[in-house]
């Protein structure tokens, strides 16, 4: 994938590309042709260079006028400058803030120490406190900000400008892949590079990565906080997805991101260091979709041990890939000498040098730790010693950092001991680990910690640097490795009480994570199970669910039993996990826990947990009757200050009406008082829940208007529209509005809107069964529509396969079933819709209960359509009995929902039987439901019967004909219907032939007539009873067929081709 390049200026000429990649011909700074091209609309930026510095200059726009702005980039750091209007671009002005540029952003460097003898005692107080910077929030989870910064080179760094200018190069394609085994410099490559004067263009993101960021919430929520350092803001929207306890699928996220980044105005670098420590394979193929998405301006980076799965062969194919590894990697001998008698200033002659290289192959590590061993010989024992150096590089290691370890003082070994179990350090956690307690000095340790650090980093002793300021360090990996390996077998003993100092500093300082996780390693049990108690839902509900899983895993099975709030937490975890049988056994686990004599408001909050857990276990099965009746325990047990448990519990009561079918006054108040408090608390899932939880009450009622505007409000409360697309809790909405949509015959917009639901569904563990069945539905019925009868029972066979995996309770399995059936019927298979019926036990006799009224709906259409072939059976009256019992309980409940379905098949029954009159009644009084709402579907799916009967009733003329021809259009359109002779009144309705290449939608003709009428934007939404910005779409789609750009010209066309 190539990168796109941008104009230059160079010794005072810009330098411009045409269209075949050569350039035009150089332009004079400063002449009538510079401000010529500066009017050009291509003219958007520039880079410049000068002997002052170098410069990206932009062109933005603000308050409706132009203006240049210049850019320089420094160690990863943004900085901008104003420039003026485009007369004011004189070569001068250039060179001034060039200048100005350069000298602020130029860093402050402090300069090496000759002197590498260890410094003599100073009298002065430590930092008692971390660094301002040791962590970041970023939604509310604690971050390493460490783990941000570029880490910065070393003084003494032996120049590699033949790596550097292939680095640079590389950024020309899509991936660059730094791979060497340890020791080899990768980092140290790249954090030179980001300081080369020729990478100063280009934004810098930078994560180094740990075994921890195996967990991919926290892998990601690293990775876009580092991408939101290039440009403010870019990303906000995909860590807020990344904080649920269920994030939307990783694609949607990095979708949403991908369409923040394709707005940066500047390149940019992600640099993703130590990749090897990665084994997830959900990162790797998400990262693997990100790269193949990365817009041009963006380049990633990856340093690693070992090369990622990721598909290099294509890539190499593509152009996409640039590779630098090992061999390239290695000291040649110029690197080689200049390391060691420039930086290591070693007076040693050529054939020492080629003897040395030789030895070490040109590995960086071992020439340094060789360096550092030879310090301080005389000539004789320097040669002796080059002699005898020899092995594989595992020997060398060991053999040198043996040698270089008992070079130091007893003192600084003791340091980089104990503090070789950090994969960080600072002085304050130094002397956390050295003494037991910050600021008090265990015997024999006369050295503050931070002068510790500052020596270490004088002698070059593989400690690198993490900031700026030269607060945070770690050791080089091979170092560290050796050290701990060394602490382990001199001081065994000692490593638990290391890692329990390391946890209480972690703690300390609300470094969470890290406080469990060297409380594991101690391994402190008992620590960690406090830790985990007190903080590992709120850990877990940012997102990090699989992290907290497994520290629970890593503690005994009989302590996490023995306590009720691990089992709770690990409840809710297996919970998220859909490991739905064994979180229930952790709840026996926990409610074991409450034993006589304990005191009655403790119990009653781990019951009220308890109860909370298994209402969360309801829904996701689909028992709304066992969600609602433990949300409410969990309400009456749980106090106020339970405020994550109970945001959760005011939900459940609101699904009440699914389990009892009834939408009276009194349901829809308590679903309205529902979503009241849950705004307070700021979760946005339950939010969407109810508010889609009413508008689907709305359905249910009959009134459709008011269910579209109560999605509509559920735009307008979360905070971004992009987020709405990715979060979990958004498929009710998109599947309440989709199914809204195709009962209105916009079966393209529904398409889209169920699509999107289904995408959020899809891979998600833990989801609402009700919602998941509430899709499928939707999306078979639309397939229906379109007579894609196949395609429809495709997807309902899908969501049996998914509900008998989930397990599903029995009757939304069963609705599936009956669903499929009427799907079968539709499309004259009447012998599979008999087998259906037979093999269930529904009867005509049964207690009615909602949540079986669709198999209810489908019987009566099977006894129907065998009534057509059994006029004198008894399948007619029964299916009568069967809705005359329907529609008494629908109506009794204000399900007007139901109550037109069941008119509908109650005049189909009754004209079967022969009595017309009945039947055209029957159907008057469903089309006094159904007009104001706009109802179409429910009739036109029931195919060329209902559409006979339609047209019998408009030929009666007792009905106003404008909607019946609107329904009969919708039937011929369909079914082909009217193949025999349409009725008068609705020929002038009829569709016309279209002569498009892309017809327009039978809705786009809707509106096409509507803007030709002049009618605005506002009044066809409120016309047709759909959002604006759907109405916008459509206007656009149909400039776009009509090719066109305003309604006056759409109207003239549609005239000229015969639309309208």
């Amino acid at each position: 994938m190539a990168r796109h390049r941008i104009p230059q200026v160079l010794d005072g000429h810009l330098q411009v590309l045409d269209g075949t990649d050569g350039f035009r011909s150089p332009i004079l700074l400063g002449s009538p042709a510079w401000y010529t091209w500066l009017k050009e609309e291509a003219a958007q930026s520039f880079a410049f260079r000068s002997a002052q510095g170098a410069l990206t200059v932009r062109r933005e726009q603000s308050h409706g006028n132009w203006y240049w702005y210049a850019y320089r980039t420094q160690r990863g750091k943004l900085h901008k400058a104003y420039l003026g209007k485009l007369e004011e671009l004189t070569p001068e002005r250039l060179h001034d803030v060039a200048a100005t540029l350069v000298v602020n952003t130029q860093p402050h460097r402090q300069e090496p120490n000759a002197n590498i003898a260890p410094p003599a005692f100073i009298s002065a107080e430590p930092p008692t406190q971390p660094p301002v910077d040791t962590k970041t929030k970023r939604h509310g989870e604690t971050l390493l900000a460490t783990k941000l910064f570029i880490p910065r080179p070393a003084p003494t760094l032996v120049a590699r400008p033949r790596l550097i200018a292939r680095l640079t190069a590389g950024t020309q394609r899509s991936l660059t892949l730094v791979t060497a085994p340890a020791g080899w410099g990768k980092t140290t490559l790249l954090s030179a590079w980001q300081t080369d004067p020729g990478s100063s263009d280009f934004l810098v993101a930078w994560v180094s990565l740990d075994a921890g960021d195996n967990d991919p919430v926290r892998f990601w929520t690293y990775v876009i906080t580092a991408l939101n350092t290039l440009y403010a803001g870019v990303g906000e929207t995909p860590l807020a997805l990344l904080r649920s306890p269920q994030p939307p699928p990783m694609e949607s996220v990095l979708t949403t991101l991908l369409n923040d980044l394709a707005a940066l105005p500047v390149d940019g670098l992600l640099v993703l260091d130590d990749y090897h420590v990665i084994e997830s394979q959900p990162i790797h193929a998400a990262l693997v979709f990100l790269l193949e998405h990365l817009p041009p301006w963006l380049h990633l980076v990856i340093a690693t041990r070992l090369d990622p799965p990721f598909p290099l062969a294509r890539l190499r194919v593509r152009g996409a890939l640039a590779e630098v590894r090992a061999a390239d990697l290695r000291f040649n001998s110029e690197e080689a000498a200049a390391f060691l008698t420039e930086v290591m200033d070693l007076p040693l002659s050529a054939g020492q040098i080629t003897a040395l290289e030789a030895h070490t192959e040109g590995w960086i590590a071992g020439l340094h730790l060789a360096a550092l061993s030879a310090q301080g010989r005389s000539m004789e024992q320097l040669a002796h010693f080059i002699e005898d150096f020899t092995g594989s590089n595992r020997f060398v290691l060991e053999y040198l950092t043996e040698e270089v370890l008992g070079r130091q003082a007893e003192e600084m070994q003791t340091f980089l001991l104990h503090t070789s179990i950090l994969d960080r350090l600072c002085a304050p956690l130094c002397e956390a680990l050295l003494s037991g307690e910050p600021g008090r000095a265990e015997p024999g340790q006369s050295q503050p910690a931070h002068l510790q650090l500052e020596y270490l980093e004088r002698a070059n002793l593989f400690l690198l640097p993490l900031d700026d300021e030269q607060h945070w360090y770690r050791y080089h990996h091979l170092f560290a490795d050796t050290l701990r390996s060394r602490l382990k077998q001199t001081r065994p003993t000692l490593l638990p009480e290391l890692h329990r100092r390391a946890s209480a500093w972690y703690e300390q300082h609300e470094m969470l994570v890290e406080a469990v996780q060297h409380a594991l390693a101690a391994p402190d049990v008992e620590r960690a199970a406090r830790l985990i108690e007190q903080n590992g839902i709120s850990i877990a509900i940012r997102g990090q669910v699989h992290l907290v899983l497994g520290w629970l895993n890593a503690l005994p099975d009989a302590l996490v039993r023995s306590r009720a709030r691990l089992s709770l937490c690990s409840a809710l975890m297996l919970m998220f996990t859909n490991q739905l049988e064994a979180a229930e056994l952790r709840l026996h686990d926990a409610e074991a826990c409450v034993q006589a004599g304990m005191p009655a408001d403790q119990a009653r909050i781990i019951r009220g947990w308890v109860a909370g857990v298994r209402a969360n276990l309801a829904l996701f099965s689909g028992d709304l009757a066992h969600c609602v009746a433990f949300s409410r325990q969990t309400l009456s047990l749980l106090p106020e200050t339970e405020v994550l448990m109970r945001a959760s519990a005011m939900v459940g009561p609101a699904h009440d009406y699914l389990v009892s079918g009834d939408v009276t006054a009194s349901s829809e108040d308590l679903v309205t008082a529902a979503s009241a408090p849950v705004r307070s608390t700021g979760d946005l899932f339950a939010l969407l829940t109810s508010m889609t939880l009413l508008a689907r009450l709305h359905a249910l009622q009959g009134r459709l208007s008011q269910a579209a505007a109560t999605y509509e409000q559920v735009v307008r409360v979360v905070p971004e529209q992009e987020m709405l697309h990715v979060l979990v809790g958004s498929a009710g909405y998109y599947f309440g509005l989709g199914d809204l949509l195709r009962e209105w015959n916009d079966l393209d917009e529904a398409s889209r809107s169920l699509a999107q639901g289904m995408e959020l569904v899809k891979g998600t563990l833990t989801v609402d069964a009700n919602i998941v069945t509430q899709g499928y539905v939707a999306l078979a019925r639309l397939m229906q529509a379109r007579g894609d009868y196949k395609g429809a029972l495709a997807t309902l066979e899908a969501f049996t396969r998914l509900a008998h995996r989930r397990h599903f309770v029995p009757h939304l399995v069963d609705h599936g079933a009956a669903v499929q059936a009427q799907v079968e019927l539709s499309q004259g298979n009447l012998v599979s819709a008999i087998s259906w019926a037979n093999a269930g036990s529904l009867s005509v006799h049964d207690d009615l209960s909602y949540p079986r009224e669709r198999e209810y709906l489908t019987l009566a259409r099977v006894y129907i359509a065998q009534g057509r072939d059994d006029l004198h059976g008894p399948f007619l009256q029964d299916a009568l009995y069967l809705l005359e019992r329907l529609l008494h309980d629908a109506e009794a409940k204000w399900r007007m929902n139901s109550v037109l379905e069941i008119l509908i098949l109650r005049a189909l029954a009754l004209c079967t039987q022969g009595d017309r009159a009945a039947a055209l009644t029957a159907l008057e009084r469903a089309l006094m439901v159904a007009e104001p709402e706009s109802y179409i579907r429910i009739f036109v799916d029931e195919g060329e019967p209902m559409l006979a009967l339609l047209s019998k009733l408009l030929a009666t003329g007792r009905r106003a004909s404008a909607y019946l021809q609107r329904l009969l259009a919708a039937g011929d359109q369909q079914s082909g219907y009217g193949a025999s002779p349409i009725p008068a009144p609705l020929q002038a309705h009829s569709k016309p032939p279209q002569s498009l290449i892309d017809p327009l939608s039978e809705r786009e003709l809707e509106v096409l007539h509507l803007v030709a009428e002049g009618a605005s934007n506002h009044e066809i939404a409120e016309q047709l009873v759909v959002a604006l910005s759907t109405v916008k779409r459509h206007v656009s789609n149909i400039f776009s067929k009509l090719v066109v750009t305003s309604r006056t010209q759409a109207v003239a066309r549609a005239r000229e081709i015969g639309l309208h």
